[in-house]
Formats: structure tokens, sequence, C-alpha cells
């Protein structure tokens, strides 16, 4: 992988990790249809560099991210620890299932392109559903809330299914209020960032990319993700997402299946 790729890489994950589009869907079909890297290489490295944008997260909110820290402030550390040390648990065996089935002939960069476009249509379909919220405040959650979030949160590990829109459509679906939802999400991001890079820089194919290319990407998304977190998070609450998604993951399904056809 080349600088100007790392850098192209490094400012989608920046801009898209706020929003429920999923940003390791969106840099993953980019750099296996325009860039031409492997699907598993892309893949883990679009997990990877979410490094770069939980250090932003860090930078932006760092007394919220020490309160966390800190068991003995409340009830939010328990809920903030327990559903990130459920959803490392349950990402676990995607994982595993799914680096599983690089080692056979069915990932191409067309399947993963439907792959990941299906995910997307899923994802806004999730996030399109109309719930009827009942602001509560995130200080009531019950350990079946923690289940939940945990597991929702588990399932982003697969491309094409957003983290972010994952976790806000499940915090709304329990009826807690928006922007709550929102922040803490970005709070959720660090831990689980930081669990995917170490995974990927331990046993994933780093020579095959560089520790410099992965550098400059890890930085990018660093840079853009603070500089549009507010932004974008003002956006999101004028926008909804969930027909980018699908439309977006229609484009992904129908190109493959048309250039087979011609």
């Amino acid at each position: 992988m080349d600088w100007w790729t790392a850098i192209v890489l490094g400012i989608m994950q920046g801009i898209t990790e706020w929003l429920p589009i999923s940003s390791t869907g969106q840099s993953s079909l980019i750099m296996i249809n325009g860039f031409g890297l492997d699907p598993k290489i892309a893949i883990s490295l679009g997990l990877a560099i979410h490094l770069g944008t939980a250090l932003s997260v860090v930078v932006k909110y760092p007394k919220d991210l020490i309160r966390m820290i800190d068991l003995t402030t409340g009830k939010m550390p328990e809920f903030y620890w327990a559903v990130t040390i459920i959803s490392i648990i349950s990402a676990i065996p995607f994982l595993l299932l799914l680096e599983a089935t690089f080692d056979n002939n069915l990932w191409t960069g067309d399947t993963i392109t439907i792959f990941i476009g299906l995910a997307l249509v899923i994802t806004g379909l999730i996030i399109r559903a109309d719930y009827t919220v009942k602001p509560k405040k995130l200080t009531k959650a019950s350990y079946k809330d923690y289940m939940i979030l945990g597991i929702a949160q588990g399932f982003a590990v697969l491309p094409g299914i957003s983290r972010s829109g994952m976790t806000v459509a499940t915090l709304l679906m329990r009826d807690y209020e928006k922007m709550s939802s929102m922040k803490f999400s970005f709070l959720l991001s660090v831990p689980v960032s930081i669990a995917a890079a170490i995974y990927f820089i331990v046993f994933g194919d780093m020579a095959s990319i560089g520790l410099g290319p992965y550098i400059v990407a890890g930085f990018f998304a660093f840079v853009f993700g603070l500089f549009t977190m507010d932004l974008l998070m003002k956006v999101a609450k004028r926008v909804n997402f969930s027909m980018f998604c699908i439309f977006f993951g229609l484009v992904a399904v129908i190109i493959p299946f048309t250039i087979w056809l011609i």
C-alpha cells in the first residue's frame, strides 16, 4: 500500500466513523475495488485504523474517559466496561469465522462487495426503524441493557455493519436519550478500537502493508476524526442516514451482478 492510499483511507475513516454508515465497510469497498487490495488485508486494515479515531476521542473527551475508568464514580463506568467486555467477547467468534473463510476461494473482490452491500442495507433498515423514545438516563441501564448493547456492538466487527449505528439504534430501542447515546457511542469506540488495532498488529498481515503506511493512515484518521466530530454530530441530528446505507448497499450488490451478466 502506498502513501496516497494510506492518506485517503485515513481521511475516510476520520470522516465516516461518527456516522452510522460503517466506516470499515466504506473503506473496505474502496481498498478492494479502487486500490485492488486483497479482501483479507482490506478488512483487517479497515478495523485497525480505527485506532486513529479512537485517539481523537481521547483528545476530545479526556475527562469523560477518566470518569469511565474510575469504577467508583457511579453506574456509568460499570455500564461502559460491561458493554466493552461483552462486545469484545461476542466479536471474537465473528472475527474468527470471517478469517477462516479467507483461507478458501469464497471471498473475491465481488463477493466481499456483495457481502458488505447486504450488511449496509441491514444497517440502514435498523437505523430507519421508528423508535418511540421515552428518554431516560444512561445511569438507569440494567444488566439486560449491558448484554443487548454488548452483543449488538460485537456484530460490528463484520464489514458493513456500523458500530455507531448499531450502538445508537440499540440505545434508542432501549428508550435512552439520543444525544447522550451518540456521545456514549463515541466513548465506547476507544477500547474496542484499541483491541482491534492490537489484534491486527499482532496477528494480522502487517508485513504486507508496512508500518509506515499504517501509521500515516492512523494519523490522518486521528486528525480528521478530531476536526469532524462535532460537525458530523450536528449533521447526524438532522439527517437520517438510513437511506444512504440502503442506497449505497444496493449499489454495492447490483454492480457485481451486472458485471457477471455482461
